[in-house]
């Protein structure tokens, strides 16, 4: 499932390829991948407008118009954007296109159907439902060390569960989380209340270098087996310094970690 690294590639992707083009049509496909509009709404509430800025919140985009609406986009586990330049493209489990004046197309694919798109009539994202129950975004400068071992200290559950809690941190899953806690070299079966200062500390410093350092390489790990356990994780993985990994199910997750490292 794309995670906060991956859905902010997407927000880039999108900023750079569609904004401040004309909307002349909306295709929908397939209406299952809609939530709370139907493709005639949809239709109707963006053509004609142009996408004017594109935000990225937890793992959702939200698109603003110049109509004053928002579209509301979560990839669920296999959702992915594609801009086609000369609306040639037919994209493998296509749900949605975003036709432009231009003749170009924003294509919405989702092989699964987990993935939803949405639309509010309001550029204000606290009244979106989705969004207001959201909690803090951990790579703004706002969520400090004195948050974080607040958010620790208010729970009994496992460090994994925590980094996973969107209404607590927002964008983190369970491969991200499995991530950061490598980085840490802590046990994500661990509980906050048993960390040392020092310990509580790293797993902070790692949450923000590990998200910073995704989102610096467009969420591309795989040729950086060498830094990441995200290559590698998975039966028959190894750790960066070459030890096997270990997996157990943790509040219902399977959760991938070095037990050499990680103590």
């Amino acid at each position: 499932m794309p995670e906060l690294p991956e859905v902010e590639a997407r927000r880039r992707y999108i900023e750079e390829t569609s904004l401040g083009r004309r909307i002349a049509h909306v295709k929908v496909f397939d209406e299952r991948i809609l939530e709370g509009v139907s493709p005639r709404a949809l239709s109707r509430g963006i053509t004609g407008a142009k996408f004017v800025q594109v935000r990225r919140r937890a793992k959702f985009l939200l698109i603003s118009t110049d109509a004053d609406r928002t579209l509301l986009m979560h990839f669920g586990m296999t959702g992915d954007v594609l801009f086609d330049a000369k609306g040639t493209e037919h994209p493998r489990s296509d749900r949605v296109d975003f036709e432009f004046a231009d003749g170009s197309v924003l294509h919405f694919s989702d092989h699964r159907l987990f993935g939803r798109i949405a639309l509010y009539n309001t550029t204000d994202e606290g009244k979106v439902p989705d969004i207001a129950k959201l909690g803090p975004e951990p790579l703004e400068r706002s969520f400090t060390y004195k948050r974080f071992k607040d958010v620790l200290a208010g729970h009994n559950t496992t460090i994994h569960q925590v980094l996973m809690d969107q209404e607590l941190i927002a964008g983190i899953g369970n491969i991200y989380s499995d991530e950061i806690c490598y980085q840490a070299g802590i046990r994500p079966d661990r509980r906050p209340r048993d960390l040392g200062e020092d310990e509580t500390r790293r797993l902070f410093d790692k949450l923000k270098w590990t998200l910073r350092r995704a989102v610096e390489l467009d969420a591309e790990l795989d040729g950086h087996a060498d830094l990441f356990l995200i290559p590698n994780r998975g039966k028959g993985g190894r750790c960066p310094h070459g030890h096997p990994l270990q997996s157990e199910t943790i509040g219902g997750r399977t959760s991938w970690f070095c037990p050499t490292d990680q103590k």
